[in-house]
């Protein structure tokens, strides 16, 4: 370790700043030697960097990502083909069920 107390404040500025440029050349340099390791560690397994980072792309959830939609519980006896899965928003028709049949939405299930 380096005994800080010998530096005066303009020799501790002048030090930092050293730092900070050897830590921003040292993160670069260690990203470039990662990705040279995992590049021939994808090589030995016969595949591309590239073919590895497009799987996990295809993988992740995010903007543009599938939603699931549930099986559907419910659906309007005056239009079988309007259905509700029961999760999310109530749509008008259940809404309307309801005023008219009361909170027992048993007369709707699938």
């Amino acid at each position: 370790m380096t005994d800080l107390s010998k530096y005066d404040y303009a020799g501790l500025t002048q030090l930092k700043k050293e730092i900070e440029t050897e830590l921003v050349r040292r993160k670069e340099q260690e990203k470039k030697q990662l990705l040279s390791d995992i590049e021939a560690r994808a090589a030995e397994s016969g595949f591309s960097l590239a073919e590895l980072l497009a799987l996990a792309a295809s993988g992740k959830k995010g903007a543009g990502a599938k939603k699931t939609v549930g099986a559907a519980q419910f659906a309007n006896p005056a239009n079988p083909e309007q259905t509700w899965t029961g999760r999310g928003r109530k749509p008008q028709w259940v809404l309307d069920y309801i005023a008219s049949h009361g909170e027992d939405l048993s007369g709707l299930r699938i």
